[in-house]
């Protein structure tokens, strides 16, 4: 049986005060990686502020239990502005639940009793 995934949203807070790029080049976007408590790191998302319908967020799954997210600012050839942050969070979540089928009933209908239900 698979780990049942909790929906998340996940939202970088940037600076309101731009700085220059230690690299000279231009900045491209914030890479942010998320890896839940399995493990596994997700493909990286890359957020450039113009996400909608918030900027600089997304929506993702993960497991229940500790994870982390990773966010690195890049410039446009791919290169690491600044120091990359690290947030760890902890999603207990509510697993989705459903009401399962418990039995099926078949009742034979006469032609008689049909007749008499129109």
């Amino acid at each position: 049986m698979s780990t049942p995934l909790i929906p998340i949203i996940v939202a970088v807070v940037v600076s309101p005060t731009a700085v220059s790029t230690p690299t000279g080049v231009a900045f491209a976007s914030t890479s942010v990686v998320v890896t839940d408590s399995t493990g596994v790191a997700q493909t990286a998302v890359l957020l450039t502020g113009v996400e909608t319908p918030t900027p600089w967020a997304f929506q993702t799954s993960v497991a229940a239990g500790t994870g982390t997210v990773v966010a690195t600012a890049l410039d446009t050839a791919g290169t690491t502005l600044g120091t990359p942050i690290t947030q760890t969070f902890t999603e207990a979540g509510t697993v989705p639940t459903f009401f399962p089928p418990t039995g099926i009933t078949v009742t034979p209908v006469s032609p008689a009793a049909a007749a008499a239900r129109r």
